[in-house]
C-alpha cells in the first residue's frame, strides 16, 4: 500500500512533538535515580500496552512529571510543555478494543436429549485444522457416551414390538367387528322383509303397501337411516341446510345417480309413467310428511294426511278409494323412503329416530282390520283362502239345508199317503236339524273369523313386521356402537404404535448424533463461536475436555471460515451516535503490529449489550462488529485487536491536543504560552477523537497552548475534555 507525501501541518506536528520529546528528556535529567528506574519500568510496560491504555498512561505521566517540574521551579515558565495550534485536515475517530472473529462458522452442539447430559468420551485437539480429506474421510471430532441410550433403544424396541402385536390384534379385532356387524345388519334386514313378506302373503301386497303408507313406515325408516348415518360421521347432530323456496313441479331436481340402484329403477319407471317428470302424490305425500300432516292442497281441500290425522271415523280405519293419495303400491312407498332421505330436512333430533312414536300411535290405534275382511278387498293371500273357504262352507251347508228342507216336504207328503212310516219321516226331520245346525254353525265360524280371527292374525302379522323393523333399528344403532368402539381401540392402538416407533427412531438418531464427524474444512475452536476462545459459556458449565459433561444444544466445537474474518468491539453509549454501518476502520492486530489492516463497519447493536448489566448495571456498550478486507491466513480467531474508526474527516480547521482543553468557572479555556504569564483563553471546542480536538474560535493556528494547565491560586483545573 504506497503512501501519502507528507504535508505541512503534519511537518509542523512532527516538529512539536520532537520539541516535546526534548524537553521529556531534559525534565528526565533532574529526576531522582529511582524515580528515574521506576519511569523506565513504566515505559517499557507502556510500549507492550494498547494504543487506548498508552494514551491514558502519557496523559497521566505527563500530570505528574508537570507537578513535579513546577513544584522545583515554579518560576521557570519556559519549562512548561506547550503545542503549536496547528490548521488542517482533522480525522475524528473512535478507538476501542475488541477480539479477533470469524464471520461464518459452524457450531457443531450437543443433540442429546436429556436434563443430566452426556459424557465427551473423546474430542479432537483444540486448533486442529480440518482439511478437505478429513472431511472426505469423515473425522470423527467428538464422541459422546451412549451407553444409556443403547439400553434405551433396547427397552424401546420391546415396546415397539409390544405395540406392533396390539395392534395387528385391534386391526383384526376391528375387521371382524365390521364383519359381524355386516352379517348381523343382514340378517335383521332378512328378518325385517320376511315379516313384510308374510303380512302380505296374508293380506295381500295392495293392502299391505297402503297400510304402510298410512303408518309411514318406510319413510320413518329412512329418516331414522338417515339420523343413524350423520350420528355416525359426526360427533354433533348437524343441521341440515333449507332450501330458500319451493320449486315447481317441472323444476324438482333430484340426484337420481346417488340413490341405490333398486330405487333407481323404481324411480325411473315412475317418471316414466308420468311424463318424465316425478308423481304428484308421491311429492304431495313427501310434503304431507315434512309439514307434519298440515299442508293444503292447491283446491284449498285439506290434503290427505290431515284427513287420516284428523280422527275421522270414515277415513280412520277403512282403506282410502284406489285413485286417493295413498293408493300407491309398495315401489312408490320404497321411492318415497329414498325422497325422505335426500329432502331438506330440520335439526335432527332424536325423536325421529323411534319407529312407534306419538304420531305413528295415533294413527296405529285407528286400525280396524275387521274392515278389510271382504273378498272383493282382499287380494289372493291366506287371509282370502280361508275367508272363502268358510264362505263355500256355508254356502254348501245352505244348499244342504235347502236340500234337506225340499226332502222333507216331500216325505210328508209321502208319510201322509202312507208311502213311508212315520219312523222313516222322523229320521228326515232328524236330518233337517243336522243341516240346520250345521249352517248355524259355518254361519258363526264365518263371522268369528271376520270379527276376531281375520283382525288379530293380521294385528299379529303387522306387529311382527313392526317387530322386526325395531329390530332392524336397534341392529342399526348397536352396529354403530360397537363399530365406534373397535374403532377407537384399534385408533388408539394405531396411534400407540406409530409413538413408539417414532421414538425408536428418535433413539437410533440420537445415537447417530453421538458421533460427531467433519462436516468442513476449517480450524478446531472449543465451545461456542460467541465465547472468543474460551472454554467455558457459563459459570455452570464444565470446560469442554474429555470426561466433562456437556448439556442439550449445548456447543462442543465450532469450526471457523478463517477466510473472512471480523473485529467484535463494544462500543460505549458516548459515541455509538457517531458510529455507523459503511464507515472505513483502522485495525491493529496485538500479535502482528506491524502489519496494519483495513476494514469496513458491518453492524452495530440497537440495543445496548446486557451481558454485563449485574456487575456494572450503568455500563452501556453496544456490540459492533467490523469486516476485515481480504484473507489473510496468519489471523486466529480470540486474538486482540485496536480499532479506530473513521466517523468523521475535517477540513481546514485548527486543532490542538485535547490534554490542552480545560474547564475553568464552567467554561472551556486553554493557556496559551507567551513572554509573561500564560494567558486564559475562553474557546468553542467542535468535534474530537482520541487525540485532538478541533477549535472553532478563540484561538489562531500559531498559538503555542500549554498541554497542562498551571498551577492556579483559583478556578477550576479540571483536564476533562
Amino acid at each position: 500500500m504506497s503512501q501519502e507525501p507528507e504535508s505541512g501541518n503534519n511537518y509542523e506536528a512532527r516538529t512539536a512533538m520532537d520539541r516535546i520529546k526534548s524537553q521529556l528528556l531534559t525534565l528526565e535529567s533532574k529526576l531522582p535515580e529511582p524515580v528515574r528506574l521506576q519511569l523506565v519500568n513504566l515505559s517499557a510496560r507502556w510500549r507492550a500496552a494498547s494504543r487506548r491504555t498508552q494514551s491514558v498512561i502519557a496523559g497521566g505521566a505527563g500530570v505528574l512529571l508537570f507537578l513535579f517540574f513546577f513544584s522545583g521551579n515554579n518560576d521557570e515558565a519556559s519549562n512548561a510543555i506547550t503545542f503549536p495550534a496547528l490548521r488542517g485536515d482533522l480525522e475524528i475517530t473512535v478507538l476501542e478494543g475488541g477480539a479477533l472473529e470469524a464471520t461464518q462458522s459452524q457450531e457443531l452442539r450437543s443433540q442429546i436429549k436429556g436434563r443430566e447430559g452426556v459424557k465427551i468420551l473423546s474430542i479432537v485437539e483444540e486448533g486442529y485444522r480440518v482439511s478437505p480429506q478429513d472431511v472426505e474421510a469423515g473425522l470423527v471430532l467428538v464422541e459422546l457416551d451412549t451407553a444409556a441410550l443403547i439400553d434405551e433403544q433396547l427397552n424401546q424396541e420391546i415396546s415397539v414390538e409390544t405395540a406392533e402385536a396390539s395392534y395387528i390384534e385391534s386391526r383384526a379385532q376391528y375387521e371382524i367387528q365390521l364383519n359381524q356387524n355386516a352379517s348381523d345388519l343382514n340378517d335383521a334386514r332378512q328378518t325385517m322383509r320376511f315379516a313384510r313378506l308374510d303380512f302380505e302373503k296374508f293380506l295381500g301386497g295392495k293392502i299391505v303397501g297402503q297400510i304402510l303408507g298410512q303408518l309411514q313406515i318406510d319413510e320413518r325408516l329412512a329418516l331414522a337411516e338417515e339420523a343413524d348415518r350423520v350420528a355416525a360421521e359426526s360427533p354433533t347432530i348437524i343441521e341440515r341446510p333449507r332450501r330458500a323456496a319451493k320449486p315447481a313441479q317441472g323444476e324438482q331436481s333430484i340426484d337420481i345417480d346417488s340413490m341405490p340402484p333398486q330405487v333407481q329403477e323404481r324411480l325411473r319407471a315412475a317418471m316414466a309413467e308420468n311424463g318424465g317428470e316425478i308423481p304428484p302424490e308421491m311429492l304431495e305425500r313427501m310434503q304431507r310428511f315434512q309439514g307434519g300432516g298440515s299442508r293444503v292442497q292447491q283446491n284449498g281441500e285439506p290434503g290427505a294426511g290431515q284427513e287420516r290425522r284428523s280422527g275421522s271415523p270414515q277415513t280412520a280405519g277403512r282403506p282410502a278409494p284406489a285413485d286417493g293419495p295413498i293408493s300407491a303400491d309398495k315401489n312408490e312407498s320404497n321411492d318415497l323412503l329414498m325422497l325422505a332421505a335426500n329432502a331438506p330436512t330440520t335439526e335432527l333430533s332424536a325423536t325421529t329416530n323411534l319407529l312407534m312414536d306419538e304420531g305413528y300411535m295415533a294413527i296405529r290405534d285407528q286400525l280396524d282390520f275387521s274392515d278389510y275382511a271382504d273378498l272383493e278387498l282382499l287380494e289372493d293371500g291366506e287371509a282370502k283362502q280361508q275367508l272363502r273357504s268358510l264362505q263355500d262352507e256355508l254356502q254348501v251347508a245352505q244348499e244342504e239345508l235347502l236340500l234337506t228342507q225340499d226332502r222333507i216336504a216331500g216325505q210328508r207328503r209321502l208319510e201322509e199317503r202312507g208311502f213311508i212310516t212315520p219312523t222313516e219321516l222322523e229320521a228326515e226331520e232328524l236330518n233337517l236339524n243336522k243341516a240346520n245346525n250345521k249352517m248355524e254353525q259355518k254361519e258363526t265360524a264365518l263371522k268369528l273369523y271376520i270379527q276376531y280371527s281375520f283382525p288379530k292374525e293380521a294385528e299379529q302379522k303387522l306387529s311382527d313386521f313392526e317387530n322386526a323393523v325395531m329390530s332392524y333399528q336397534r341392529q342399526v344403532k348397536e352396529n354403530i356402537a360397537e363399530q365406534a368402539q373397535e374403532e377407537a381401540r384399534f385408533s388408539s392402538a394405531e396411534r400407540k404404535f406409530n409413538l413408539e416407533k417414532v421414538k425408536l427412531a428418535d433413539v437410533n438418531q440420537q445415537i447417530e448424533f453421538a458421533t460427531i464427524r467433519a462436516q468442513r474444512p476449517g480450524l478446531v475452536v472449543y465451545g461456542a463461536a460467541n465465547q472468543n476462545s474460551s472454554r467455558w459459556r457459563r459459570s455452570n458449565q464444565e470446560a469442554i475436555q474429555e470426561g466433562a459433561t456437556v448439556s442439550e444444544r449445548q456447543a462442543i466445537l465450532t469450526i471457523p471460515d478463517l477466510r473472512e474474518m471480523a473485529v467484535k468491539v463494544n462500543i460505549h453509549e458516548s459515541a455509538v451516535q457517531r458510529v455507523a454501518v459503511g464507515q472505513r476502520v483502522r485495525v491493529a492486530v496485538d500479535a502482528f503490529p506491524d502489519d496494519p489492516l483495513m476494514g469496513t463497519v458491518s453492524r452495530v447493536a440497537v440495543v445496548a449489550d446486557s451481558a454485563n448489566s449485574f456487575m456494572n448495571p450503568d455500563l452501556k456498550v453496544y456490540p459492533t462488529t467490523i469486516n476485515i478486507d481480504g484473507t489473510h491466513e496468519w489471523l486466529r480467531p480470540g486474538m486482540s485487536a485496536e480499532v479506530e474508526i473513521v466517523v468523521d474527516r475535517l477540513e481546514d480547521v485548527i486543532y490542538v491536543p485535547v490534554q490542552a482543553v480545560t474547564y475553568f468557572d464552567d467554561q472551556r479555556v486553554v493557556y496559551v504560552a507567551g513572554r509573561g504569564a500564560p494567558e486564559r483563553r475562553t474557546i468553542e471546542v467542535g468535534s474530537f477523537s482520541e487525540s485532538f480536538i478541533e477549535i472553532v474560535s478563540g484561538l489562531e493556528e500559531g498559538d503555542e497552548v500549554l498541554l497542562l494547565p498551571p498551577q492556579q491560586g483559583q478556578g477550576n483545573s479540571q483536564t476533562d475534555a
